[in-house]
């Protein structure tokens, strides 16, 4: 993963506490910012006033870049815990990239991720609620580089759009099968491959 953390002195930093808003759907910041320590939840408030969770972010990743433009956020980011963020706004950023190519083509990958990971949510929006569960954990899995997801049921039913009864008959299907494990708030992998399996539509 590319560091961003070598170019903190371009940005301003902001220490937040839990549950704080960095941006609401519909925001214009003209800037982005770099998570340094904590966790973030991103969601959107659809027409009929229910909010679906679409990511979560971690460490050393990028939050809005979209926004380095001026272009409103689809999204509304809320800090899952106290967390420590680095704002750019455009102007810091163009000279940051002025003085290290690196930084804008990196800057590049992550929006192109971004784009490419909202376009697989939207592709597996009508597939059965196990194989977006699966995906959602794999995926969650990856990112952290952990096969331990501490996250709670409630905010995976929102995440997928479904009621908690539906989401725990699939993970007491799965327990039974030994591919994951469950402990209070947090879910084990035990068998990622078979987990990647049940992803695919």
């Amino acid at each position: 993963m590319f560091d961003w953390s070598q170019y903190t002195n371009y940005a301003k930093i902001q220490r937040l506490k839990k549950n704080s808003i960095l941006f609401r759907q519909g925001d214009k910041l003209n800037g982005f910012y770099y998570l340094q320590e904590g966790e973030i939840m991103i969601s959107v408030l659809r027409e009929d006033g229910y909010e679906r969770i679409i990511d979560f972010v971690f460490p050393g990743s990028l939050i809005g870049e979209q926004m380095v433009n001026n272009v409103a956020s689809f999204t509304t980011a809320t800090l899952l815990m106290d967390s420590t963020v680095y704002y750019f706004t455009k102007k810091q950023f163009e000279r940051l990239t002025n003085e290290h190519l690196e930084a804008s083509q990196q800057f590049g990958y992550s929006l192109i991720k971004k784009i490419r990971m909202h376009a697989t949510i939207n592709s597996i929006l009508n597939a059965p609620i196990d194989v977006q569960l699966a995906h959602f954990l794999f995926n969650l899995a990856e990112r952290t580089g952990d096969n331990v997801v501490d996250i709670t049921q409630t905010s995976i039913a929102k995440y997928l759009g479904k009621s908690r009864v539906a989401l725990w008959k699939v993970l007491k299907e799965w327990r039974s099968e030994g591919i994951i494990k469950i402990s209070n708030q947090t879910i084990e992998i035990k068998d990622l491959g078979k987990l990647k399996e049940k992803s695919k539509v």
